[in-house]
């Protein structure tokens, strides 16, 4: 997938997911050169509560942070960069602070995610990275004055902790999670808000000319995501039509023709309904 096309579902995505936690801005302009953060994230202290439903990539942000997602395992240039960019923000955000006369904190200073499909050995070596039991696999922190880490997503547990953060990832990996994603119960509070990123993704590759291997690669995996989509917005929408022709008095024969719900699910609605009333 061109990078531009995965970091337009990753960044939409996470801002939908990240709003009601805090302030998200993506694709953040740093003064000076030509620069931009995928996404910023500053937390809302009164809101980290909630941050738990996100699992793992919830944990990340419970203080400020860059997340950087790659479709493509990040290039040593790639996590120079985001150290870089971290380095820049800070110092705007120190001279910010001081401008306004307020303390710049050490719990003020944001913190580098590097979300990469891969993480190589070599790579591994050449930044020194450590692993940290509280963090579990998968997770690779620079020394501490870079306050940098490399999420390594084939690494990660296969567990609903890792889950939103394993869609951003290759083959296989992407795959599982998608079907992990379709399973969770409908009420879980971002099931339905992945999903309906995920089938906007699936679309823009369905119009795309001259599909290479990796783009069928993902359409594949990203197809069952955006099927479930399809099917539980028909019965959403056939759902709402039935409502407001049982609120006309129409005979439940009649709703199940025009709707193409059966009867038994018409009766349903009508006593959940009654019910309510």
């Amino acid at each position: 997938m061109p990078r531009t096309m995965h970091d337009s579902f990753a960044k939409e995505w996470m801002q939908e997911m990240l709003t009601d936690f805090g302030q998200v801005e993506i694709e953040k302009q740093l003064a000076g050169e030509v620069r931009k953060i995928d996404v910023y994230f500053s937390p809302n202290p009164a809101a980290l509560g909630d941050l738990t439903s996100l699992g793992l990539l919830g944990r990340m942000v419970t203080t400020p942070a860059i997340l950087e997602p790659f479709r493509n395992p990040a290039s040593e240039w790639d996590i120079r960069g985001t150290r870089e960019k971290l380095f820049q923000l800070e110092a705007e955000l120190a001279r910010d602070a001081k401008r306004k006369k307020q303390k710049f904190l050490r719990r003020d200073r944001p913190f580098a995610w590097v979300l990469s499909p891969t993480f190589s050995k070599r790579q591994q070596t050449t930044f020194h990275v450590v692993e940290k039991k509280a963090w579990g696999p998968g997770i690779y922190f620079l020394p501490s004055p870079d306050r940098t880490a490399v999420v390594a997503i084939h690494q990660l547990p296969k567990t609903i902790d890792t889950l939103f953060l394993r869609l951003l990832g290759r083959d296989k990996v992407q795959a599982d999670a998608v079907a992990e994603l379709i399973a969770l119960p409908l009420e879980h509070p971002y099931r339905s808000t992945t999903l309906h990123h995920i089938s906007r993704l699936q679309i823009n590759l369905q119009v795309r000319q001259n599909k290479t291997k990796d783009l069928w690669e993902i359409m594949m995996n990203l197809a069952p995501a955006y099927d479930k989509w399809l099917a539980e917005t028909e019965t959403k929408t056939q759902t709402t039509i039935a409502l407001r022709m049982l609120d006309l008095k129409m005979p439940i024969e009649t709703i199940a023709q025009v709707t193409g719900l059966s009867i038994e699910v018409v009766q349903s609605l009508r006593s959940a309904d009654a019910a309510s009333s």
